[in-house]
């Protein structure tokens, strides 16, 4: 028995030995399983902020490259010297950081700017192509001389991560005959209604914001290829053209007028027009609601074509609507955008792409690239309102396709589009849906739309720049 008893022990022992073994063992197979658990998940996590620093860089080398090319244009155009150009040709380039607020996101940017031209050995310039622009034509003459060539490079860095993108500028002063989408401030394929208080003027977007003394009250014309109707307490700054068809029509009513509008230059029909008075000659009637104001505005006397306030020699061709231009196949695929409640979509440089569809509610704020986007319908609605910044240098381009259920492709409300560059082409609606596009609310709209196949109503107080 005592030797049983013993053996019985030391088995006991043993087992319980193995039993801590093993436990121990597992301990350990566990522990190595969790680490390389851990590790997995680090990797993944490392690789997601990767895609997303490598995502802002890129998007940041892009908007200081567009920025410093758009300063080198506009410096041109206006006969100016821009500070971040290189005006010597010694094969130094000028290199400049780029201030913060035009990035906007923490990116650090520098950009060099180098001059290209015959003194300096280069694979890319061709002085062929480098002629003075003849007189009048190109930019503002002082600025045209030769060597306008130059080398832009912009340099990204952000948390680590680096990205340089260089282009070649070379000058072209030409004129390629093209149609313009607006020669109008409004223009209808069919009837055009305006009414309450509407009125057209117009601004020079390239010296500032509307207001002050960059309002031209005389400028701002609309136009429709079938018929324009004016009432209510309308003001057309510039000139109402009726190009309808037939030509020279003794019988069908084209434009009509009631109330107190008034149009401040000339009315231009291919029909009759009903409930306007003019006065031919150097000066208006007291009675005249067609004022045919000549330059300089607005007390000058009329000459040449302002004798005549109504052109009824039934010569208007009509205006070619083409379509609008699809989405191109790089555009960032976002369903549908709805903004609401106090959301708002802010485009600013530099911003990380999204990855769907924008919806923005409550007081949420989305911010966003500029870039072409590809949308099935677009709402701003309550107190929701779409911001571009104003160091934003590229468009903002919004091809609505029209396949979201419902009558309606856009509706603007709320607050509206506040574009902070002044330049209306920095946010575009195009599309070419039939469905209904409406403005309305007491919110400014700030851009262009060009829909030449869909009712478009524009009410409330706001503003359409």
């Amino acid at each position: 028995m005592a030797l049983s008893t013993k053996t019985s022990r030391v088995e006991t022992r043993k087992q319980s030995g193995f039993g801590v073994a093993a436990t121990a063992a597992l301990g350990v197979v566990a522990a190595v399983w969790m680490a390389a658990s851990l590790g997995l998940v680090m990797t993944s996590f490392n690789k997601s902020s990767e895609f997303r620093y490598w995502a802002v860089v890129r998007s940041s080398a892009e908007a200081g490259l567009d920025y410093v090319v758009s300063q080198l244009n506009q410096s041109y155009a206006q006969g100016t010297t821009s500070v971040y150009d290189d005006l010597v040709n010694d094969g130094s380039p000028k290199s400049t950081q780029l201030p913060s607020n035009i990035i906007g996101n923490g990116a650090t940017v520098i950009v060099k700017v180098t001059n290209v031209g015959p003194s300096q050995t280069s694979s890319v310039y061709d002085p062929s192509l480098d002629p003075p622009a003849p007189t009048g034509t190109g930019p503002a003459s002082s600025a045209v001389t030769a060597n306008q060539w130059r080398i832009v490079e912009s340099a990204a860095n952000y948390a680590g991560i680096s990205k340089k993108i260089r282009v070649v500028l070379r000058p072209m002063y030409e004129s390629t005959g093209a149609v313009p989408l607006f020669p109008f401030g409004i223009f209808a394929k069919g009837i055009l209604n305006g009414s309450g208080n509407m009125r057209t003027d117009s601004y020079d977007s390239t010296i500032g914001p509307y207001g002050g003394t960059n309002i031209d009250n005389y400028n701002g014309s609309i136009g429709s290829n079938t018929r324009v109707d004016l009432g209510g307490n309308s003001i057309i700054g510039g000139n109402v053209i009726v190009s309808s068809l037939p030509k020279g029509s003794t019988t069908a009513v084209v434009a009509t007028r009631s109330g107190n509008a008034r149009i401040m230059n000339q009315l231009q029909v291919n029909g009759i027009a009903s409930g306007f008075t003019a006065t031919e000659g150097p000066h208006p009637g007291s009675n005249d609601n067609v004022l045919a104001t000549a330059p300089p505005y607005p007390s000058s006397p009329r000459s040449g074509d302002h004798f005549y306030p109504v052109d009824a020699s039934q010569t208007q061709n009509q205006t070619s609507l083409v379509s609008a231009p699809t989405a191109p196949s790089d555009s960032y695929n976002v369903g549908a955008v709805n903004v609401s409640g106090n959301g708002r979509i802010i485009v600013r440089n530099g911003s990380v792409p999204p990855a769907g569809s924008i919806n923005v509610s409550a007081n949420s704020t989305v911010y966003i690239p500029p870039g072409n986007y590809k949308a099935s319908s677009l709402n701003v609605s309550g107190n929701g309102q779409i911001i571009i910044e104003s160091n934003v240098s590229l468009e903002t381009k919004v091809f609505l396709e029209g396949n979201s259920p419902g009558s309606t492709v856009a509706q603007i409300s709320g607050n509206g589009v506040a574009n902070n560059t002044s330049i209306p082409a920095k946010f575009q609606i195009l599309t070419n849906s039939s469905k209904n596009i409406s403005i309305s609310g007491n919110g400014n709209f700030f851009g262009t739309i060009y829909a030449p196949t869909a009712n478009i109503t524009v009410s409330g107080n706001g503003n359409v720049y």
